[in-house]
């Protein structure tokens, strides 16, 4: 079972943080429901968001850097965007909601500590034997029809997302979300007697930085990835 030591953490500076002039200024997060958080963001201390987080604070562009999955993301309060890393310089991107709030959520609320390699289901999460239950359910069917019969497929997926491999069911992958946040996908796959099925593993340390709709939004945005680069 991987530990901490499984995950590197990406180490970069924030000197290279390009000027204005080089990106474009078109992909500001426009959800309302988003306000309120950016708002807390932009007046939060960065000394103690770095601290717990992890991230590195940019003082000229007033923005935090920080790794998630297998990019580097600018997230700048004051603006209301997230900027990724590609090609030498910070780029605009269109993300959709769940990976804004999923950003936000992470930098305003993780709290310091590292994951000590204990893999827990949501069941095992306080409260997560209601919650993820009905429309709450993790939502991983579009993974299992995708890879039920795939199985190098996917973890050739979770590996393009800097992902490792791992030693559960018929395959696992375990992904460094945020620097404070692993998360695993266990595939068994489809047969004569069973149909395919995942299960998403979490350390013992995520409800430290997630809420129950928080680990929600997080599964959901990561699956999508996982979907997305299969079509890599």
């Amino acid at each position: 079972m991987p530990t901490s030591r499984a995950f590197a953490m990406m180490n970069e500076s924030a000197e290279n943080f390009p000027g204005r002039e080089r990106v474009n200024t078109n992909h500001k997060d426009k959800n309302p429901a988003h306000a309120l958080y950016w708002e807390a963001l932009g007046t939060s201390l960065a000394d103690e968001i770095c601290r717990r987080t992890e991230a590195v604070y940019d003082e000229n562009r007033r923005g935090y850097i920080l790794p998630v999955l297998d990019q580097r993301q600018a997230i700048l309060p004051h603006e209301q965007r997230i900027l990724v890393w590609r090609g030498g310089a910070f780029e605009e991107e269109d993300y959709r909601d769940n990976f804004y709030l999923m950003v936000l959520l992470y930098l305003l609320n993780a709290k310091g500590g590292e994951p000590g390699g204990n893999w827990i289901s949501e069941k095992e999460l306080k409260g997560g034997t209601t919650f993820f239950r009905g429309p709450h359910a993790l939502p991983v069917g579009d993974i299992q029809r995708a890879f039920g019969k795939d199985a190098e497929g996917f973890i050739h997926a979770g590996i393009r997302l800097g992902g490792v491999e791992i030693p559960f069911g018929d395959k696992g992958i375990a992904l460094k979300v945020f620097p404070k946040v692993p998360l695993a996908y266990v595939l068994w796959q489809e047969d004569q007697e069973f149909p395919a099925r995942v299960t998403v593993l979490f350390d013992a340390t995520i409800q430290g930085q997630f809420s129950l709709d928080g680990v929600w939004c997080l599964v959901s945005e990561v699956s999508q990835r996982l979907l997305e680069a299969r079509a890599r």
